[in-house]
């Protein structure tokens, strides 16, 4: 039997995180039994135990020995900076630790450093103590300097499923190339306009409030101004590609305000970054401020955004529900607009259970009204949803039809990301139709619009696409290469179900012939 191949893992942590340390271990131990004695591989866990300990804390050249030993340095923190570091140049021990691993990584290129954040509430984030501060702070540099890319874990449970799956990959030799490309999150336009013309009345109001020496008026003026101001500054850093900076700014802009345009964009962020607590949160306030028995566009609007939250979490029935809620309000508002917006997302549920009936009709029934209202966005939304329902049929021409339609609309417009969804939909049909250079055109334009964008999502989707076509063309080698972007990139954005679906496809493909 062939001697297993040792890897060393060390992990560094403040003490608030305690149970993830003990997480570490035992997953070290999960990975030793299964994965491990089948790739002959030995993880060897370092460091963990210190933290573990209740007194004292073993001498740092003997811990910084460990760090210079691993081959892999796993970074967790959460609320706590770490135990200060008197007899170090570091404010702490943990990130004297981080430091030490990163310079030597910029020298040899080892060891692989893996950095994980816990989940911290937004309340949290605004009002963040000395500890936290300098927490916030290093994820913002973490950013700005992309050097080490970090994830996101919200439980004990989370951060031993990240552990797993990044040792595994590290093992394989599969983890993704680095890319120094940002994430990018544009937020609706409509709600960054109101949030700016509310901004500016906000300030027209303190020079009043003042002028008339109302003091409580304009310190409460002052306060919705500087809200504001936060959430359009959140909104442009997204739009920039500074995510962390734009999490913090939400953090603070939502901390008390009573503005629901505040609110409207800082669910659309978070719902955007798939931070579905955070965005339900925003909810809550928004539906006490709004009045959730009240009958106004503002309280059916919440109602459905909590039915994309569901829909989302896969719950359809609570999404249908809360849908429904929404429609009722809407319609006895005579909210044209509104009640496509509903109707629209029921079809997707009803074509998500199956219901290609039910799908079709309220389908139509969002068209129709957006046909009414001379709603080109909307009507090519409807035309694109039809498309995929046809598609689904097996109805190819009217498929086609539909998606031609929605792109003619989307191109009118402008709309990039409307006419990425055209050219990705219809690169589908022309696949099932065994056309594959049109469906690989098709792709190609659809992931040339989504780079410009820099919608990440999007473009795991193309090279997804793109690569069955090529393996429907016998290329294992090409389709391999771009699964595997796919899977980098739904790893990246934290999607770890396609990404376990993309490395399936890659596993199921044809070994590449050896190197003569």
């Amino acid at each position: 039997m062939s001697e297993k191949r040792q890897i060393k893992v060390f992990m560094a942590s403040p003490s608030d995180l305690a149970a993830e340390r003990r997480a570490f271990k035992d997953q070290i131990d999960n990975l030793n039994l299964g994965f491990g004695d089948g790739a002959a591989i030995e993880f060897i866990p370092l460091g963990w135990e210190d933290t573990l300990a209740t007194t004292g804390r073993r001498p740092q050249g003997v811990i910084n020995a460990d760090v210079d030993a691993c081959d892999v340095f796993v970074l967790a923190m959460h609320r706590r900076w770490g135990q200060e570091a008197p007899d170090s140049k570091y404010d702490s021990y943990t990130e004297e630790e981080f430091h030490l691993a990163l310079d030597r990584f910029s020298k040899t290129r080892s060891p692989e450093i893996f950095v994980f954040f816990k989940h911290v509430d937004a309340a949290s984030i605004a009002d963040a103590g000395p500890q936290l501060a300098k927490v916030l702070a290093f994820r913002r540099q973490l950013e700005q300097s992309r050097q080490v890319l970090y994830r996101s874990f919200a439980d004990t449970g989370g951060f031993a499923k990240e552990v797993d799956s990044h040792l595994r990959a590290y093992a394989k030799g599969d983890l993704p190339e680095a890319d120094a490309t940002r994430d990018v999150i544009v937020l609706p336009i409509e709600y960054v306009r109101r949030v700016e013309q509310a901004e500016a009345q906000a300030t027209k109001a303190v020079k009043q409030m003042e002028g008339a020496q109302k003091q409580a008026e304009a310190q409460a003026a002052r306060a919705d101004e500087l809200a504001l101001a936060l959430a359009r500054q959140a909104a442009d850093a997204a739009r920039d590609g500074h995510i962390e900076q734009a999490r913090q700014s939400f953090a603070r802009a939502i901390s008390g305000t009573t503005n629901l345009w505040v609110l409207y964009l800082a669910f659309e962020f978070y719902y955007r970054t798939g931070e579905l607590p955070q965005a339900e949160q925003v909810l809550s306030q928004w539906l006490a401020l709004a009045g959730p028995d009240a009958e106004t566009p503002d309280t059916a609007a919440a109602y459905g955004a909590l039915g994309l939250i569901y829909y989302t979490r896969g719950d359809l029935d609570q999404a249908e529900a809360m849908h429904r809620k929404s429609l009722v309000i809407e319609e006895k508002l005579g909210h044209l607009e509104g009640m496509a917006v509903v109707y629209s997302n029921l079809g997707l549920i009803y074509d998500t259970r199956g219901d290609l009936e039910q799908a079709e009709a309220m389908h139509r029934k969002s068209l129709a009204i957006d046909e009414k209202l001379g709603h080109l966005e909307g009507m090519a939304r409807q035309y694109g949803n039809l498309g995929v329902i046809y598609d689904t049929r097996g109805d190819l021409d009217q498929a086609e039809a539909m998606h031609r339609k929605a792109l003619e609309i989307d191109e009118k417009l402008g709309r990039l990301e409307g006419m990425a969804a055209a050219y990705g939909n219809l690169g589908i049909v022309y696949n099932t139709r065994g056309d594959l250079d049109q469906a690989e055109a098709m792709h190609r334009k659809a992931l040339e619009i989504e780079e410009k964008l820099g919608h990440l999502e999007g473009m795991g989707a193309d090279y997804e696409n793109l690569g069955d076509v090529l393996e429907a063309r016998g290329d294992a080698k090409g389709a391999r290469a771009l699964w595997t972007k796919a899977r980098d990139l739904y790893s990246r954005l934290g999607n770890s179900d396609m990404a376990t679906e993309m490395q399936t496809e890659i596993d199921r493909l044809p070994p590449e012939p050896a190197q003569q």
